[in-house]
This record gives C-alpha cells, sequence and structure tokens, in this order.
C-alpha cells in the first residue's frame, strides 16, 4: 500500500453508486492528480450495507485503471498524504483526529446536508471545532447561507472561504431537447408533473411531497395532467384521492432511470421547506434531483425560503414558488394552459442550468483551489530522540561507543537525506511546472468546449429557426397547390360542360346540314326532270311548300315566332305564283 499520496480524498459512502455526483468529482480529481487515492471510511447505505467493498468498487462507474487506488482506512494506515479532500461535515468530524494525530491538512467541502444544520448547537460546535483547526485550509461552500454562517456565526476567516455556486453534476448528459423531448400535443397526450426526493423522516413538508399531493389532487380533474413519483414514497403515507388513478410510483431509482424519465416530464415540482428557517438543516438551491431534471428540459417549479438563488429569473428559465398551494396551482395552470409557452420556458431553464451549474466549470473551480493548496510549501517537522537517563551509569561506556557509532550513521543519513531531498525538490519543481503547464492547457481546452458548446447551441437555434422558417414556407405552398388544385377542378368542371354544349350544337348543325343535303339532292332532281315533265316538277315543288308540309318537315319549333300558319299559307301562294310562271318557262323551253 501506498505511504504517500499528493492528494487523499476521504469518503463515506463511495465506491458505492448511491452519490453519482460524488462520483463524477472523485473521478476527475483521480484522472487528473497522479498521486492520488480515494479512501473509503466503508459506512454506505441506502440499501449497499449488504455489498462488500470489493462488489461495489465493481460496480462503480469509473474507468477501470483508477480503481486500484480506492483503499479502505485500514489499508491506507500509513498514508501521509501532503493535502486530504473531505466533503460533507459530518464526515470532516469524524476525520479531524485522524487527520490531527497525522498532522494532515484537508480541504473541507461543505454542501447541505451531512450533519451541517446551521444554528444548531451541537452542529455548530463540530463546524467550529473542524472550521478552527490550523489542518483546516480551505472550505469550499456551495450556497451563500453557508458562507455567511461561517462568518458571522462561527467566526471562520474569510480567506478560507472559497464560495462555488452549485454542485457537481452531469450538465453534458446526452440529451437534445429538440430530438428527445417527448411534447404535449406532439408526442403525448398528457402534462406530466414529477416529484423527485429522497425520503429520510416523516416530515413530508421537508421535502415537499404534501404539497405535491395537495397539487395532484386539485388538477387531477384536468384530463391533461399525470403526476409521477420518484423515491421512497408510498400512497399510503397520504391519501391521494381524486389523484389516485393518475398517479404513478416508482421507488428509489438509480442514475440511468432518469436519462429516459426526464424526457417524458414536463414539470419537477420541488416544495421543499426547512424545518427551521436559518435553523437546522436545509436543502441547497436547485436541489440536486432538480439540477439532474433541469439539464433533460423539464421546468424547475422549486421553493426558495431561505433565498439562497443567485443566478436564475423567476418566470423567465425557473418558477419559483412558496408554500402556498392555492397560488402554486394557479400558476401550474396559467403556465399549462398555453403548451408553448411552457416549452419556451422548458428550454430556457434547460439552457440557463447548463451555463450557471456547467460541470466543467464546477470541476475547474474545485481544481483550482486543491493546486493551490498543493503548492504551498511546507516544513519538514522532525522529532527530538529520547534523553538516556544519568541513573544508568552500568552500560553508559557502551552506550555512548553505540551512541557516536548512530551519531556517525545519522550524519550519513542526514546526507544522504539532504541529497534525496534535494533530487525531491527538483521533481517537485519540475512536476510543479509541468502540472501548470497541463493545468493552462486544461482551461484552454475548457474555454475550447465552452466555445464549441456555444456553437453548437447556436447551431440548435439556428436549425429550429430555420426548421420553423421552412415548416411556415411549406404551409404557404400546401395552401396555393389546394387553390391551384381546386381552380383547375373548376375548369375541368366548365370544359366539360362547355364540351357538351359544343357537341349537343354539333349534332343539331349535323342534322341540319343532313337535312339540307337531303333537300339539296331533291332539288337537284327536280332540276333534271324539270325539262323533262315542268308541270309535275311544279307541282311536287309546291307540294312541299305546302304549310303543312313545311311545319311537318321542320317541326313547329323551327318556324320562327310571330310567323303563323296563315303567314305561312301568303308565303306558300306567292310561292305558288313564282312556280306558275315558272312552269310557263319551262314549257317555253321545251318548244324552243
Amino acid at each position: 500500500m501506498p505511504g504517500y499520496a499528493d492528494l487523499a480524498i476521504y469518503d463515506d459512502v463511495l465506491p458505492s453508486p448511491a452519490s453519482p455526483f460524488r462520483t463524477l468529482e472523485y473521478e476527475h480529481y483521480l484522472g487528473f492528480f497522479n498521486s492520488s487515492v480515494l479512501v473509503s471510511m466503508e459506512a454506505w447505505h441506502f440499501g449497499f450495507a449488504h455489498h462488500g467493498m470489493g462488489d461495489l468498487a465493481a460496480q462503480l462507474p469509473i474507468a477501470e485503471s483508477l480503481k486500484d487506488r480506492i483503499l479502505t482506512l485500514d489499508q491506507a494506515a500509513n498514508l501521509v498524504p501532503r493535502l486530504a479532500y473531505v466533503t460533507f461535515l459530518g464526515n470532516a468530524q469524524r476525520l479531524l483526529p485522524y487527520f490531527e494525530k497525522r498532522r494532515i491538512p484537508f480541504i473541507l467541502q461543505l454542501y447541505p446536508g451531512g450533519s451541517f444544520e446551521p444554528n444548531v448547537a451541537a452542529s455548530d460546535e463540530h463546524l467550529r471545532k473542524v472550521a478552527m483547526s490550523p489542518l483546516c485550509r480551505r472550505i469550499i461552500t456551495t450556497q451563500t447561507i453557508t458562507s455567511k454562517h461561517l462568518l458571522e456565526k462561527i467566526g471562520c476567516d474569510a480567506s478560507k472561504i472559497e464560495f462555488i455556486y452549485g454542485g457537481v453534476f452531469d450538465s453534458n448528459v446526452k440529451f437534445s431537447f429538440e430530438r428527445d423531448k417527448k411534447l404535449f400535443g406532439r408526442d403525448k397526450d398528457t402534462i406530466d408533473i414529477c416529484f423527485v426526493a429522497h425520503r429520510y423522516s416523516n416530515n413530508f413538508a421537508q421535502k415537499g411531497y404534501d404539497q405535491f399531493v395537495e397539487v395532484a389532487r386539485a388538477l387531477a380533474s384536468d384530463e391533461r395532467f399525470r403526476f409521477h413519483v420518484v423515491g421512497d414514497y408510498t400512497p399510503d403515507d397520504i391519501p391521494l384521492g381524486s389523484a389516485e388513478l393518475v398517479t404513478t410510483y416508482y421507488g428509489a431509482q438509480k442514475n440511468a432511470f432518469f436519462d429516459s424519465f426526464y424526457s417524458s416530464m414536463d414539470i419537477v415540482l420541488s416544495p421543499n421547506h426547512p424545518a427551521g428557517l436559518g435553523c437546522g438543516a436545509f436543502d441547497g438551491f436547485p436541489t440536486g434531483s432538480c439540477m439532474e431534471a433541469g439539464f433533460r428540459g423539464v421546468v424547475n417549479c422549486i421553493t426558495d425560503p431561505l433565498k439562497l438563488n443567485v443566478a436564475f429569473n423567476d418566470g423567465r428559465d425557473i418558477m419559483i414558488i412558496d408554500r402556498n398551494v392555492e397560488r402554486t396551482i394557479e400558476r401550474l395552470r396559467n403556465v399549462t394552459a398555453d403548451p408553448a409557452i411552457l416549452y419556451e420556458l422548458a428550454r430556457a431553464n434547460q439552457a440557463s442550468f447548463r451555463r450557471v451549474l456547467d460541470i466543467d466549470a464546477q470541476l475547474v473551480a474545485r481544481t483550482r483551489v486543491i493546486v493551490e493548496e498543493l503548492l504551498q510549501e511546507e516544513q519538514l517537522v522532525t522529532r527530538p530522540s529520547v534523553s538516556l537517563s544519568g541513573l544508568d551509569t552500568a552500560d553508559i561506556v557502551n552506550a555512548r561507543a553505540a551512541s557516536d557509532h548512530a551519531a556517525q550513521s545519522i550524519e550519513r543519513l542526514v546526507a544522504e537525506n539532504q541529497r534525496l531531498a534535494d533530487i525531491l525538490n527538483e521533481a517537485n519543481r519540475y512536476g510543479v511546472e509541468r502540472h501548470d503547464n497541463l493545468f493552462r492547457e486544461y482551461e484552454k481546452l475548457v474555454g475550447e468546449n465552452q466555445r464549441l458548446a456555444d456553437l453548437l447551441n447556436e447551431a440548435n437555434r439556428y436549425g429550429v429557426e430555420r426548421h420553423d422558417n421552412l415548416f411556415r414556407e411549406y404551409e404557404k405552398l400546401v395552401g396555393e397547390n389546394q387553390r391551384l388544385a381546386d381552380f383547375l377542378k373548376e375548369a375541368n368542371r366548365y370544359g366539360e360542360e362547355r364540351h357538351d354544349n359544343l357537341f349537343r350544337e354539333y349534332e343539331a348543325l349535323y342534322k341540319k346540314c343532313e337535312q339540307l343535303a337531303a333537300e339539296n339532292t331533291m332539288l337537284a332532281a327536280a332540276q333534271a326532270s324539270s325539262l323533262e315533265n315542268p308541270d309535275r316538277t311544279a307541282d311536287m315543288l309546291l307540294s312541299q311548300y305546302t304549310p303543312e308540309a313545311v311545319v311537318r318537315r321542320q317541326g313547329p319549333a323551327r318556324v320562327p315566332e310571330p310567323v303563323t300558319l296563315h303567314a305561312a299559307q301568303d308565303g306558300t301562294h306567292l310561292m305558288a305564283k313564282a312556280l306558275h310562271r315558272l312552269r310557263r318557262l319551262f314549257r317555253w323551253k321545251a318548244k324552243m
């Protein structure tokens, strides 16, 4: 087992996978600092107590090459690291005697929870001992109330406090709002509201489960709403009433569950309420579960009774509510009345969370604190050997001889130690210089990663905007196409109608032509025979143009108004005179 390390991370839960935020942070340190180890106090819980160290290490989702640097406290008994790193007050309080005995300087990451209860006497006393220890070099705080309590109540030196808002949670989840988000009205028929929290006591107001149930009962009559509970809560804790048929319980879930779960959720409701305002345990703002939901496009609807919010704007990229149930219900009804407004808020929530709580920025800030402390010069502490008693005269001569020999050996060892110390100093100088160069390169990569992330976000925004514009153009083209189709249909109808009319006129003209052809044939025959028999020809023509013959041949419709039978008889009389003259002409020609 190693006897030295630059950095030793002491933790009670790991390597249990029950605490993913610590896994992300500590894996980064093990990979970044080559001379680093993780020391487990083997105090895991949340249902993993029946597993052993080996089983838990095998399940831990970190690189396999790093797992052999996870040690038990017994295995690290002789380890004297240059710096220790501890998360939560409870762990620091238990480890303080251990650090003092070995003179190990340490950094405390003071998250809410973990035995940190501001203005509770026992907790404040533990915090004061830890913070005032000369071995406590820095305290990382993540909430404004924590920094204020250290300064005003504990009397901590301000130079020890490093405020880094938020926590180490995976903001780089593989989730795209446009690709993965299931939207009401497009992908599903429900608006889904979830409650996600661990249950630590029977005080349901602490996490806000009581208010969640009241909201569910009030909105259950609206068939659009569905409700979801993740955590160790059951339907028997608080009667659901009318909400029972529209509420689903999932129990406690591991981190992998939430990728698909949050893609279908629209709102996470977290009306948590500390036991006493400014006194006792409290939750950070936002909570870990709310951060993970926000990274996946779920609107955060949460309380902030301690005024911890320093980065978000109510109604623009988050919904900040209070413990008034009626006001909460009214705001939920308003924001869900128009799905476009709901999902605009969800997109803004996701963008702000990923910007403010970016995991790379969180890790860079914490790594910088650790590096600054590792670069601090430490004096080598030596303890003098115990003096011999003047009463021990029996072996004084031998003792002095042995002492002289030991002194010579010590001189040689001191010289060798100095030589090794010089080599070590040179190695440390080179390591520090190399580390600084690598750290600068790391910061460049973080900056480049942020730039690429911004470009990707801009490209996504442009893509969505371009898609919307193209869709509107497509809708215009569909409308124009429909108009042309209607116009073509009308033209076809008019063409068919016109064709039918023309065809009927053609048939009438064709019949007329046939009649005219028949009359021409008759007239030709009459002309041919008129020379042979003029009287017969005249009689035949006269018979063809009697009123009765005209009406019979052409039909009543062929006689134009106002022509009558009497007028036709007058015409026939005139025709008879003409034919009589024609008969005389034919006879005259015959005599010729």
